[in-house]
Order: structure tokens, then sequence, then C-alpha cells
């Protein structure tokens, strides 16, 4: 092994050469601003949010104050915290333009004169308003780690001391109001350096305790509701463990260091067991091992100092089996790796010989450049463009090409070498040196398109307009600004050409003014059509593209535009009367445009509608009101239909309503649609089936009987079944009759009918017939069996009330008088 690294170290030196720093073809990234914030409070703090903003986080024995800088380096706002913090350890850009601010505090939430000191987290929003105040931990703990979930829930990391003292490790999930969830205490472990939150489905968590005082390293899982996966102890004494990364398959590594084990990179199974445990600097008081990244096919790079006056640095498999390692005089000032590539850069200084070294690596390993340099670069940072490297110390910033050729070579400052406190790259392109007595510069120099939402036409076409921003131009060898050309091309995304917006190609120039004015934030617009269409699908995205940019580079080269949809509104498109037992009564809904126009529902989901019965006049008997309202307009859909079931019963009634107030939209899809109003109320009408008038014999009569009895009877049935009906319409049902020629009693002489003129089915609910009432006379003349046979002439029923017929088998009936 020694004669490998004596073999490596000889090669190294064979292929140095200058890293020139000066004659750079391409130039320097400009200011965006340089300013200095606050008078009376030190930012120990510097926080990028979104859209290059940052945030600056002071903590004072006066008072913890928050300022927000917006892009162009004015401040949006700063303003104290109501009660401040003991100490502030961290601060986090969460999204939503939310920070988080942990540390530890006195609980100002109690009403005790002498308040516990405990670990305290923060949430502030961009206008200053502070949405969350949680204090946790028992007297004396402390946060150094925390971050909010996807529901509102905090997870915060640090330690809470025992009994005796120790600084025992605890990670806690609390709610917003600070409600404890869970909290872990490591018995024998320090304090929680820094966690992970993991799962698709199912949340977990890895969490990396380091050692301190008489207590070890370990790593802990965690499920959601805090229980304990697994709890992995590493036995070297005083490991300090650094960092931690955990695989898509929940493996984890970790490098940490001790003056007994050496800087160390250890692997651990998802089920806690460790794979390797691999020494990569020897031990000594002064060992660090500070570097550790993974790249797309698992490799890993890892990288430290030793107390010999050497660096060392390893590219392992993911077994641990060594690709390459190199030993470098001096110490490892810097590491970058670019995780899709491999490829990956070293930056190292030697205090002795005040030189450095900027050495480049292929996937494999490899050296494929390696450059003398005078600048200690403690930052090394991969971008699409390049590679940049930054010296806090002198506020140095150095851009190199894929291939290791210099770009550029300036100081953060027109005034040349500055000391910073820290350099930091922001995902977005910029670059930000924070300095002393809160001095902040910042430098994106380059092109990037805007984001944009627009709605969706009713009608015809709509422009959208993205804005292309030159955040300065490049200048010549002789300090001249120089023009910048960029091409732009739509390109589809959830969006699409044929339905959505019509493409656009084309390229835009920058052209420097004579003067030097508009020499930074210089803006074009590129306007791309909108359509209409007949979809109602939600929001759709497409993009805009910059490409093959000349004397500038792209620091967001991708513009996102949201087509949100245009104003749906549900409405009633037909409802179909329902008929009693036999029919459904039917509502159909519909989505519609504005304009009235009809929509397909592309949301890839179903759009449900829900309600309730209204103020009808149909009741329990009419229909089944166990069936709550509810309507479906599927995939692919303009429309959806609810039924309502018909009942039968035993009355005869007018048309009954069923109102059906939809009151409720639900949509899984980010789609906006409403009812034209609060409620959109559906009244359909029951109607009753045909009843029929039968008439019956109540029997035969004798000549004794003399006074007043019924005939016949004359009932409502259901035409149907022949089921009797009770008449509910509120109007009686007139019947007339007559007597047939088939009679051979004398009418007047052998009987007499009483009501033959008054034939009403009363409409009171409580009649379903009426009987036809007579005298039968005693007639001398007369001998033996006389017959009297009655028919039904006509009906007469109420207005609007169901159809009415007389009965086939029914239409008329016989009785005979008896000796």
């Amino acid at each position: 092994m020694n004669y490998k690294k004596n073999v490596i170290r000889v090669a190294f030196s064979a292929i140095l050469f200058l890293f020139l720093c000066g004659n750079a073809r391409a130039q320097y990234m400009p200011i965006v601003y340089d300013r200095t914030y606050g008078n009376d409070m030190e930012y120990q703090h510097t926080c990028p949010v979104s859209q290059g903003e940052v945030a600056l986080v002071g903590n004072s024995d006066r008072q913890t104050t928050v300022t927000w800088v917006k892009r162009d380096g004015e401040v949006l706002f700063s303003q104290a915290l109501p009660k401040r913090f003991t100490i502030v350890n961290n601060v986090y850009h969460i999204g939503d333009n939310k920070l988080l601010i942990i540390g530890q505090s006195q609980d100002w939430t109690s009403r005790r004169t002498e308040k516990n000191i405990c670990g305290r987290a923060v949430i502030v929003d961009n206008t200053g308003t502070v949405l969350n105040d949680v204090y946790a931990g028992s007297n004396g703990s402390e946060f150094f780690c925390g971050g909010q979930l996807k529901d509102g829930n905090l997870i915060l990391g640090g330690y809470e001391p025992n009994a005796a003292g120790v600084r025992l490790g605890m990670l806690t999930k609390v709610d917003t109001t600070g409600q404890s969830i869970y909290k872990y205490v490591s018995e024998e472990s320090g304090p929680c350096i820094g966690f992970e939150v993991l799962g698709s489905m199912t949340e977990y968590v890895h969490a990396v305790f380091t050692s301190a005082e008489s207590t070890v390293s370990s790593v802990a899982s965690l499920d959601s509701k805090g229980k304990v996966v697994f709890v992995t102890k590493f036995p070297e004494e005083g490991l300090a463990v650094n960092r931690m990364i955990t695989t898509q398959d929940d493996f984890l590594f970790l490098i940490g260091n001790s003056y007994v084990s050496g800087g160390r990179v250890i692997k651990i199974r998802p089920e806690g067991d460790i794979v390797f445990n691999k020494e990569i600097v020897p031990s000594s008081s002064n060992t660090t091992i500070d570097h550790l990244f993974m790249t797309n096919n698992g490799n890993l790079l890892v990288g430290g100092n030793g107390g010999d006056g050497k660096s060392y640095y390893s590219l392992l498999r993911n077994d641990g089996t060594e690709l390459q390692k190199y030993i470098v005089s001096g110490s490892i000032s810097g590491m970058g790796i670019n995780a899709v590539t491999g490829e990956s850069v070293i930056a190292s200084f030697d205090n002795a010989t005040g030189r450095g070294t900027i050495t480049g690596l292929s996937k494999d390993g490899r050296q494929t450049y390696q450059k003398s340099t005078d600048g200690n670069f403690d930052e090394v940072h991969f971008t699409s463009n390049g590679i940049f490297l930054a010296e806090s110390l002198s506020g140095r910033l150095c851009m190199l090409s894929p291939s290791g050729e210099l770009l550029f070579d300036r100081h953060a400052t027109e005034e040349g070498k500055t000391t910073f406190e820290e350099v930091i790259f922001v995902s977005n392109g910029d670059i930000l040196f924070k300095g002393v007595k809160n001095r902040l510069v910042k430098l994106s120099h380059g092109l990037y398109v805007s984001d944009i939402k627009i709605n969706k036409p009713v009608d015809g076409y709509i422009t959208a307009l993205f804005s292309v921003t030159l955040t300065g131009y490049p200048t010549s060898d002789q300090g001249a600004p120089m023009p910048v050309r960029v091409e732009y091309f739509t390109k589809d995304g959830t969006a699409n050409q044929k339905d959505h917006y019509s493409p656009v190609k084309g390229s835009l120039s920058f052209i420097p003014a004579s003067d030097g004015a508009g020499r930074y934030m210089t803006k074009q617009d590129i306007e791309v059509p909108i359509k209409t269409n007949n979809l109602f699908e939600g929001q759709k995205m497409f993009e805009l593209n910059l490409a093959n940019v000349e004397h500038s580079y792209l620091v967001k080269p991708v513009g996102v535009a949201t087509i949100e949809d245009q104003e749906a509104v549900i409405k009633q498109i037909n409802t179909q009367n329902g008929l009693e037992g036999q029919k459904d009564v039917v509502y159909e809904l519909g989505i519609f445009k504005t304009n009235g126009q009809k929509l397909i529902n592309a949301t890839g989901s179903d759009i449900i509608i829900e309600g309730n019965y209204g103020k009808g006049t149909a009741d329990k008997l009419d229909f089944d009101m166990g069936v709550a309202p509810r309507l479906v307009i599927g995939k692919g859909a303009s429309s959806g239909s609810f039924h309502v079931n018909t009942l039968i019963d035993t009355r005869y009634e007018l048309p009954k309503s069923v109102v059906v107030d939809f009151n409720n939209i639900l949509t899984i899809n980010n789609v906006t649609i409403g009812f034209e109003g609060t409620v959109l109320s559906c009244r359909g009408m029951i109607i009753d089936q045909p009843a029929t008038i039968g008439i019956t014999s109540l029997g035969d009569h004798g000549r004794m009987n003399n006074i007043v009895s019924g005939f016949f009877k004359l009932a409502l049935l259901r035409a149907s079944d022949g089921h009797p009906l009770t008449n509910t319409t509120g109007g009686d049902i007139g019947i007339a009759c007559s007597i047939l020629p088939q009679t051979t009693a004398g009418e007047g002489k052998d009987f007499v009918l009483t009501n033959m003129h008054n034939l009403r089915v009363l409409g009171d609910g409580n009649r379903s017939a009426i009987n036809l009432d007579g005298i039968v006379l005693f007639n001398q003349e007369s001998s033996g069996v006389k017959k009297i046979v009655i028919g039904i002439d006509s009906i007469t029923k109420p207005d609007n009330a169901p159809d009415i017929i007389v009965a086939p088998k029914m239409a008329s009936a016989e009785f005979s008088i008896i000796e």
C-alpha cells in the first residue's frame, strides 16, 4: 500500500503545470449588488431563499433580527422577533417563502418568573409574520438541526442534558402548536447533528448522533411515530460524525474522525448493521475528514486532512473497494463532484510553500488535469457550464471549464482582495460573499428566463409573455461590453402544441448601449400565443428554453409557463321527470365555459358533485330518500346524471316535486370550478302512474228492502295491478254513470237511484271509493227477478292529476231484485 501511494505521488508531481490567473477567454460575473445591512446587529446566518432573495438572521443579547433582502439587494423588511433567542444555531429556507430558525431560548410562553432554557424553533414568512413559535425539550436542551414536513409538523434535532449534565442526543417531532408527537433521546450518544426524512408512502427518519463528553456516536432509524427501527453504535472512542448520506435503496454512508481511529467512512445496511468501517485518514490529534460525495452510479468520493502535513482522498466503489487513493502535501481546502458525470475536483493548499493545487478526476478516479495556483480555494462548486472555485479569505472567484480550462479569475469586489467570512453558492446561479460588518456581495452573471402564469382564453388566443433577463454583459479583453445572443424555443410539458399553445422559435440579441447604460438587468420579451380549447383540464405547463448562448452563461435556461384553466361552471342541462315506480327522475349536469360552450372533463379523474334534497313536495313514500345526491362527470365526459328512484304507493296524487340542491364539487387535480351561485338547485317531478275507476255490485236486494242502501261501489284503482288508491289530490273525482239497456227492472217502479247525479270520490286523502245508493220499491205489477245494470260513462279528474280511465273489465255491474 505504501508503494502504491508513493507511485501515485510521483505521477502526481510529474503532470504539474501553472494555473494561470488571468487572460481568461470569458469575462467575469458582474456584481448585482454590494451592500451592508444593519448598523447595530451582526448577522451570523445568511440563508438563500427563492427567486434570488436572501434572508439574514442575527442574534445578540438584546434581540433576534430577521432581514429579508430582495433579488436586487433592496430590503423587503427588517424586524426583530418578539422574543429573542439565546443562541441561533441554524436557519433553513423551507419553501413557500418561509424560514425555519432553530436554536436555544428561554421559554417565553412559561408563566414562571424563572423561565426554562430549552430548544426553540420559529417559522417566519417573507412579510415578517411569525407563523409558528415552538419550544421543546427539557431544561437546558438545544436544537442544532431541523426541518418541516409536508403536513406542517416539525422534526428537530439537538440534545437535552440528563441528571448528570451529560448532553444526550435528542430528536423530536412536534406539531405546529408545539405539542409533542414523539421524542427520542439517545441514552449513550451525544447531540443530533443531522437527519434525513425518507419514504414516499411511509415516513421514516435516519438521524445521526455524534459523541460528546462520555458518549459515543450512533445512527438511529425511527418510524413516523418515533418507534426505533434500529440503532447502530460506533465503538471507536471519541468518533465525531461529520456527515451522513442515505441512498435510494436505504443504505447509509457516514464520515467521522477521532484521534484514536482516524478519519473513517462507514456504510450501514437498511437493517442497521455495518457493511464496512474504513480508514481514509490516519489517526492523529489533528485528523479531520470533511468531504463525502456520491455519484449517480454509487461511487463515493471522500477526503480529509491528517496531522502529518498531508491530505488524503479516495474514490471508492459502493462496496468500499478503492478505485483510487491519493496523498497530497498540505491540506484539502475544498472538494466538489458532478453527481451526474462522476467527475470531481480537489483543491488543496500547502502553507509551507504558499502554493495550492487544483486536480481534476474522471469518474473512475483518474487524474485528467492538475494545475498549480496561489489560491487557497475553500469552496468548489459544479454547474452545468463549468466549475467555480472560491477563496473566502481574499474574496477570489475563478471559473473552469469541465476540462479544467480557466474561464475567468476575479475578486468579488471592485476593490480587489477582500476578506469574507463565507461564500455561498445558490442553486439559481447566484454567488454570495458574506463579509464582516454585515457586508453582502452578490454575483450573478448570465441569462435567465421568467416563469409565468396565464389564464386560458375563453375564445381565440391570448399572449403569454416570457421575460428574458441578462444580468450583466461580458466584456472583451479591453473591457468593452460585448453583445450577447441566445436562441430560444418552446417545448411541450403537460401542455402541448396541438391543444394549448403555438410554438415559437428564434433568437434574442442583447446589444449594450454605447454609453454603458443598461449594462445590468437588461430584459427582452418573447410572446407565445395561448389557444382556447374545449377541455377542462386544470393547470397545464410548457417550457421556454434558452440554448446556444454566445458570450454569456445560462443562469436559468428554462422558463415554465403555467396555463390556468378558463373559468368553468357546473350547470343544469336537463331534467327528466319520473313516473311512479316505473321511471326515475333524472338530473343531468354539465361543465361549461362562461360563454355557455360545453367543456370536456380532461382532468384525468372524475369530477364529483354532491348535494342534498331541498324543499320539494315529494316525500319518502314517493322516492328513495336514502340515496344521497351524488353525480359523477367521468373522464372524457361533458356531463353526468343523478337518478332518483321513484316508489309505488297507494295514493292518487298530483305531480310531486323532488328538489336537489347541489352544493359541493370534489376534484382531485388542481382545477377550479364552481356553480353560478352558491347552490345549484334542480327540480324534477314525479308523475303518478295512471288510475282506473271500476264499478262492482254490492249484492242482490229483496223487494222488502225499501230503505236507502248501497247498490254499487265505484272504486279508484291503480291501473297496473288494480290496487285501491286513496285520492289525495285535494280535488274530487267526478264519475258519470247511466242505466244500461240490459236493465229489466223499471226505474221509478222497481227502484230509485238516490245519488246518481253526484258521484264523487272526495280528494280529502281519506277516500278511495263512492257507493251508488238507491231504494228497491214494492211493485205489485211486477213479479219475478228483475235486473239492474249500471255502466260508467265518463270520469272528471282534478286539474294536473294523473290520467284516469274506466277499468275495461269493470266498466259495468249489475244486481238483481228478488221477490
